[in-house]
């Protein structure tokens, strides 16, 4: 099976959570309720590098990140966006949507 491999260098508390870009785009949009994440693959996968990279072991909880309209990987006509690690969220599986 072909895989896509991502990699994202390991947190440094110096350094904080850092996640490398290709530089593509992704449009978050709040309507009727529904949060929609929308984006080129480029974009896809520097959004989930940010995610890769909050899940670091090193990574304290409350850890997070801000995404700003207008600077990679948002479009300008994007909401913000915050994506936090929070280890008191229960670890038991969603049901899946297949």
């Amino acid at each position: 099976m072909d895989e896509i491999s991502l990699s994202v260098p390991r947190y440094r508390r110096e350094v904080g959570v850092v996640a490398p870009v290709e530089g593509g785009t992704v449009r978050i949009e709040l309507i009727d309720g529904v949060v929609q994440v929308l984006g080129d693959p480029a974009g896809l996968r520097d959004l989930a590098r940010w995610c890769l990279s909050l899940s670091d072991p090193s990574v304290s909880d409350g850890g997070h990140i801000h995404l700003d309209p207008g600077y990679s990987p948002l479009s300008s006509e994007s909401v913000a966006l915050l994506i936090a690690r929070d280890d008191s969220i229960d670890a038991t599986p969603a049901p899946s949507l297949r």
